[in-house]
C-alpha cells in the first residue's frame, strides 16, 4: 500500500475537556486508487487528510508512506517527505498571486531543492499552454484549479490529496477538474484521497469513505 493509516487517533483539548477529532481510523490506499472521503462538518474529515499529508502528527497510532513509518521521524524530515511523496490541492487553488502560472510551478522545485524540467509539459498536458504568462487573477476559476493539479504533480509525488477540490466551482467546472484529477491518479499510479462534499463528483471514487464523530463508520 503507498499509505496506510494504522489506528490513528487525534485528541484536542479544550480546558478540562479532551475530544477526538480522530478516534482509532485505519485506512488503506493503494497506488492507482482515488478514495472519496465523506461525511458530516466536523466529523474528522479534514483532520484525517492533513495527517495523511503529514500536516499533522497523530496523537497514537501511525502512518506509512510507500512502506516508511513517519510518525516519529523529526519535523525536518517529514517537511522533507512531504515535499517529495505528497501533492496537494486546496479548495481555492491557493495560487501565489504574484507569480505567473509557469512561475506557480517553479517555485516547488525550488522549495524542494531540486530540478525538474516538466513543468511546461505539465501546463500542456492541461491544455494551459497559452496560458504559461498569465497571473492567477487572469485565470478562470477552472483554469486556477488545473494549475494547483499540475503544480500537485510536479515532484512525481506518490500521493495526492484534495481538500474539497471543487467548493469553488460551478457543477461543471467541478466535475471536469474531478474527472481531470482521477485520470491523472489513474494514469500516473498515484494514490489519491478527496475530502468532499459534493455528491455530484462521487461516481469518479473507487472507494467511498464515510467518516462521523471521527469514526469510519463505512467502508
Amino acid at each position: 500500500m503507498t499509505l496506510i493509516l494504522d489506528h490513528v487517533t487525534k485528541t484536542y483539548t479544550d480546558g478540562p475537556n479532551r475530544f477526538n477529532a480522530l478516534d482509532e481510523v485505519s485506512l488503506e490506499v493503494k497506488s492507482g486508487e482515488f478514495i472519496a472521503i465523506v461525511g458530516p462538518s466536523g466529523s474528522g474529515k479534514s483532520t484525517m487528510l492533513s495527517i495523511a499529508g503529514a500536516l499533522l502528527s497523530p496523537t497514537s497510532g501511525n502512518v506509512l508512506l510507500a512502506g516508511e513509518n513517519i510518525t516519529g521521524l523529526s519535523s525536518k524530515e517529514i517537511t522533507k517527505r512531504r515535499l517529495e511523496k505528497i501533492g496537494f490541492v486546496f479548495q481555492a487553488a491557493h495560487l501565489v498571486p504574484y507569480l505567473k502560472v509557469k512561475d506557480q510551478l517553479n517555485i516547488i522545485q525550488v522549495l524542494a531543492k531540486k530540478r525538474v524540467k516538466h513543468g511546461s509539459d505539465l501546463l500542456t498536458h492541461f491544455g494551459l499552454q497559452h496560458r504559461l504568462n498569465n497571473y492567477p487573477n487572469e485565470l478562470s476559476g477552472g483554469q486556477r484549479q488545473r494549475v494547483a493539479i499540475a503544480r500537485a504533480l510536479m515532484n512525481d509525488p506518490q500521493i495526492i490529496l484534495a481538500d474539497e477540490p471543487t467548493a469553488s466551482l460551478d457543477s461543471k467546472r467541478g466535475q471536469d477538474v474531478v474527472k481531470l484529477l482521477a485520470g491523472e491518479i489513474k494514469d500516473r499510479n498515484k494514490a489519491g484521497i478527496m475530502v468532499t462534499h459534493d455528491e455530484r463528483v462521487l461516481s469518479y471514487a473507487d472507494r467511498i469513505v464515510t467518516i462521523r464523530d471521527g469514526k469510519i463508520v463505512k467502508d
